[in-house]
């Protein structure tokens, strides 16, 4: 009786409501799931490994991965997958968890191909972990679903019916523009990428998305309105580049700190292994024929008798001469005073300091 009395005075104290009253009532029933509470401490994102000591990959996100075609894609989202299950075999990177799953959805290859991905994160990962991940092979699985094919299931669908059956951490989709039929479509490529983002914040996983960059060969953005979709909403991009026999994983764009880069190359089993010391050495090696190349140039330039010469007409005849741009020939000539090929005579006038 003492419920009824309660719901009908509801009632007529809502009747008695002005229709702004009622209107600004609605209002603040609405925005109740989104409005931000200033007195409410909203804990930082659960992030997955850590990188050189900063944290990346946070659950709840989407992390997109780039690279030019055959330059290491797949290699890193087998690394990022094996280091989140263990896998202790790279400089200063580490799991921030002791367990958890990881599932690989590969949308390109062929059975065969996508195998390899299986065996790869196995011989990187421990034993111990071998049942806490799973590989998959899209390439047969439908981008919509076929009416005229009641069994069919779309990758998309495939895709979120194990999520929420396997309840992962870790997600990796290689790659995202298999998804859909136009990575060139705005409505197509929007409604993808906001899909994923809403289930990996309601399943609370991070899922990294793999998409190729385009053609140009110093141009890093990833394809179409896809990759521009995915630059706008991804929390974390990776570039990968491949430098001679070693790929650098760089962590290109952050909402919170960039880790330092990933170095790997290949063993003979083409299994991806650390490559910090290899890359330093190339590193060096490139600096020493860099400044042996200046020194020959400088030679041809400069009198040998320590006569001074001006660091403008140095610059002018780096550009003439040998092709190179003037801002670049500034910062030549800049370097050289800094390693000691050339000394500085005045404000204007330098020599050769060999």
């Amino acid at each position: 009786m003492e419920n009824n009395n309660s719901v009908l005075e509801e009632i007529r104290r809502q009747a008695e409501l002005s229709p702004e009253e009622l209107l600004s009532n609605e209002y603040n029933e609405l925005i109740k799931g989104f409005v931000i509470d200033r007195n409410i401490e909203y804990p930082d994102p659960e992030y997955l490994i850590e990188i050189g000591g900063v944290p990346t990959m946070p659950k709840g996100n989407l992390v997109a991965l780039s690279a030019k075609w055959k330059n290491g894609k797949t290699f890193f989202c087998d690394i990022l997958s094996a280091i989140f299950l263990g896998c202790d075999q790279f400089a200063n990177c580490r799991s921030r968890q002791t367990e958890g799953r990881v599932l690989f959805f590969d949308t390109e290859q062929a059975e065969s191909d996508t195998a390899r991905i299986h065996k790869t994160i196995d011989a990187m990962t421990p034993e111990s972990r071998h049942d806490d991940f799973k590989v998959f092979c899209l390439r047969e699985a439908v981008i919509d679903t076929d009416t005229d094919q009641s069994t069919a299931i779309s990758r998309y669908d495939l895709i979120c019916r194990a999520i929420g059956q396997e309840h992962p951490d870790l997600v990796i989709i290689d790659g995202i523009a298999d998804l859909i039929y136009n990575y060139n479509d705005v409505i197509e490529s929007q409604d993808m990428v906001n899909k994923l983002a809403a289930i990996a914040n309601k399943h609370n996983c991070c899922i990294v998305v793999v998409m190729h960059q385009n053609k140009g060969q110093k141009d890093r953005n990833m394809k179409g309105h896809l990759g521009t979709m995915l630059f706008q909403k991804c929390s974390d991009v990776f570039n990968v580049e491949k430098c001679g026999s070693v790929f650098i994983a760089t962590h290109a764009v952050s909402r919170h700190r960039n880790c330092e880069d990933i170095c790997f190359k290949l063993d003979a089993n083409a299994v991806p292994m650390d490559a910090v010391a290899d890359r330093q050495l190339q590193v060096e090696l490139d600096r020493q024929h860099a400044e042996s190349s200046l020194r020959e140039m400088l030679i041809d330039i400069i009198p040998e008798d320590g006569t001074p010469i001006k660091r403008k007409e140095i610059v002018e005849k780096l550009s003439s001469q040998f092709g190179y741009k003037k801002t670049k020939s500034y910062e030549m000539v800049k370097n050289a005073i800094k390693t000691g090929l050339l000394a500085e005579v005045d404000r204007m006038s330098v020599k050769l300091g060999f």
